[in-house]
Parts: structure tokens; sequence; C-alpha cells
């Protein structure tokens, strides 16, 4: 067990004006973009598609639930992978697998090929995060965690900015196939700029400032490589727990509105194609505000605190109350305004949790960080996988899009008792 005081920074050394790791968390960063337009974009264009192809909620659920059959499976495989071999080679691999399958995606005709294609898809995306927390926990010192964590999960967000707007523009403008076809070409485009400025670790990167590199190495723990996962040992504690657990409530909340959003505007507020377009990117746009000022003002809080897990627990609860209050009032609303205002209001308080249980493995568990976050995020696809499937269920069946807002926000409320009571900001695994 680590005191606050392990988490400072061990020297006043200043880093370069332009760090390398900089170039590293863009690319990070822009991975999320692409990452979450590829995965939106079945969700952008399911209006159109249900009505070209004959398909009813019930069956969008299903397709909607299918990317995460593929994306669950890799999750912990992932982020050991990356810890082991290194998170270069198994992020370069995942990405290009995605954005192929991304690209081939119109060539499913049926909705069972729909969703064996968007499995397949999730596959790929399946090593993203936890190949990104194990390279970050290789390169990012502990007193910017929580702003670096922010900035690259803001990328989730801006991605979904960008593709609400443009997959409508190219859907009205040529036809929902483009989409696909235009939206897989950014992921070997990325590829590209990766190959050429990642490395696995700062003391292998060639064009790195001996001073940055001193600065990190200085102000990170060290990280031999793993050769076998204790597996009783991460199950045994209770702060890991407490982090898988919240990573499925918090998915719950925002997979429901990354997979229904535009049908549920079009569909129950009348929302017309182009202002589903247009109206859906502003809630996205609440998380990137969310997400970076969070993070910025989380780092400043446990500099001037030394108490990391205080503030981990204060922004959580704030985030977690804040929108299932939200949910409550949406569950109510009636008019356009109301309902894109309370969906704002309700992700961009989830995007708090970039701050909290963004860099919560880097925090318990920092030579463990990809399989934690692997961990983490097979609890999170577990919610994705539900939750489409249950909205499906409810609203083609009973037509009540307010108690999927009243189930949101039980279980937002759940995940902020148990971070509460069980969750930590301190070092729990060598």
């Amino acid at each position: 067990m680590h005191d606050a005081a392990t988490h400072r920074p061990a020297q006043p050394m200043k880093p370069p004006r332009m760090p390398r790791r900089l170039n590293l968390v863009l690319l990070f960063f822009t991975c999320n973009l692409i990452c979450y337009m590829d995965r939106i974009n079945i969700a952008v264009t399911a209006p159109v598609i249900m009505k070209d192809l004959g398909w009813n909620e019930a069956a969008l659920g299903i397709i909607l639930s299918s990317f995460f059959w593929g994306y669950t499976l890799l999750q912990i495989p992932g982020g050991w992978l990356a810890d082991r071999y290194g998170g270069k080679k198994v992020l370069s691999i995942g990405v290009l697998w995605w954005s192929l399958f991304t690209l081939i995606t119109p060539l499913a005709k049926t909705a069972g090929a729909m969703a064996i294609m968007r499995s397949l898809m999730g596959l790929g995306e399946g090593v993203n995060f936890p190949s990104i927390q194990s390279l970050a926990s290789k390169w990012i010192p502990v007193g910017e965690r929580s702003r670096v964590s922010g900035f690259i999960l803001s990328g989730i967000s801006v991605g979904n900015i960008i593709a609400f707007p443009l997959a409508t523009w190219i859907m009205t403008s040529l036809s929902w196939h483009y989409v696909f076809y235009v939206f897989g070409l950014f992921g070997f485009i990325w590829f590209i700029f990766w190959y050429r400025c990642a490395a696995e670790r700062p003391e292998e990167h060639a064009g790195i400032h001996p001073q940055e590199l001193a600065y990190i190495t200085a102000n990170r723990p060290e990280l031999p490589p793993v050769e076998k996962i204790p597996w009783q040992l991460l199950f045994s504690k209770v702060q890991v727990w407490a982090l898988v657990v919240n990573h499925f409530c918090i998915s719950w909340g925002f997979f429901m509105f990354l997979t229904w959003l535009p049908t549920y505007l079009v569909r129950a507020h009348g929302f017309s194609i182009k202002e589903m377009g247009f109206y859906s990117m502003l809630p996205y746009l609440a998380m990137v505000i969310g997400s970076n000022g969070a993070g910025w003002l989380a780092d400043y809080c446990i500099k001037k605190s030394g108490n990391i897990t205080l503030i981990r627990k204060l922004f959580h609860t704030i985030s977690l109350t804040g929108g299932s209050i939200a949910l409550i009032y949406l569950a109510g609303a009636q008019t356009k305004t109301a309902v894109i205002t309370l969906v704002s209001c309700a992700l961009g308080l989830l995007s708090i949790t970039g701050s909290t249980t963004g860099p919560n493995a880097m925090d318990i568990g920092p030579r463990y960080a990809g399989i934690i976050m692997g961990m983490q995020t097979t609890a999170g696809n577990i919610a994705g996988i539900v939750v489409p499937v249950v909205v499906g269920f409810i609203v083609s069946a009973y037509n009540r899009w307010d108690l999927i807002f009243y189930i949101a926000a039980g279980v937002l409320m759940f995940g902020a008792l148990v971070w509460d009571l069980f969750a930590t900001g301190e070092q729990v695994l060598e």
C-alpha cells in the first residue's frame, strides 16, 4: 500500500515544451474518436436502415447488441496481450481489423448477416481501451493522469460529435452505405501516423528528449513486464471489484444513449433525420467539456489536497448522482428542448467519470493496468450487450421510454454507493 506522497512528482524537473508523450496522447485521443465514429455509425443510420430493410425495434436491438458480442471477447485477453507483448502491436492489429469490417459492413443484407458483421467489427475494437491503458501506464506521469484520461476519453465524445452530422450528411447526400465506406477509411489513415510516431515505452522512443525521459521515469512506478496474471490476487481485491462494478453501471447509462438516442429522438419526439443529426451531437459536446474540465480540476485538487481517494470519490459521486437526477427528469420530458437539455446534462455529468474510473486502474495496479482495464471494460460491455436488447424489448412491447430512464437512474445510484464504500485511489497491487 502506498500513501498519497508516493504519487507526487519526485523531482521539480520541467519537461520540454513539446513533449513526445503529447504525440502519443493525441494518437490515443484520435484512436478513440475513430473507434466511436465506427461504433456509432449503425445507430445514426438505423432509422433509415430500418425503413430500407424492414427491421423493427426488437431486431435493431439485437443488431445493436451484436457489436458487444465480439467486443467483449477480447477485453481481458487484449489487456494481457498489451501488457505482455506491447500495446503498440496489439492496437495496430485491432485498428486495422475493425476498420476493414467497418468498410465492408454494407455487404450484409439481412439482420443476421449484419449482426455477424458488427460482432466481427467489435472483435477488433475490443483491444482498444486495454492497449491504450497499458501504454499510458508507461508514458504518463502520475500527476498528469486525471487530465490525460479525461482528454483521451473525450475523444469518444468528439467522435460522436463528428459522426452524427457527418453520417447524416453522407446518408442524405449519397446513401447509408457510404457512411461505412468513408468511416472505415479513417482507421487506415490513422494507422500511418501511429506506425511512424508511437513507441511502446518512452525508453524506446528514438526522438525523446533526455529531460522528458527523466521526468517520466521519475514520476511513474517501475513496471516490469507481466509474465503471469495473478488472477487470484486481482479477484481478491475489493477495490478492483468496485471499479469493475462501476464500469458496468456507467456503461449502462452511456450505451443506452449511444445505441438508442437517434431512434429515441426520431420515434419518441418526432425529430426529423436532419434535426436528429444536429441535436444528437450536443450531448457529446457536453461530454467533451465535462470530461476535460473534470480531469484538469481533479489533478489540481489532488495536488492541493494530496488525497487521491477523496477526489476520486467526490467527483464520482457528483457524476453518478447528478446523472441519475437528470434521467429521472428526462423520463417526464415532453418538449424537444427539454429532451436535448436533459440528455446533455446526463451525459455531461457521466463524462466526469473520465477522471475517476478512467485513471483508477493505473492508481490501484499500474503494472496490471491493461488487464484491469480489460476486466472493467468487459463488465461495461456486458451492459452494452444487455441494454440495447432491454430497450428494444420494452419499447417494442410496452412503448415505455420513461421506464428505461428510471431503470438507468437506479443502476447509476447503485454504482455510486459501491464506489463510495469500496473504491480507492491508492496503489493496492505491487
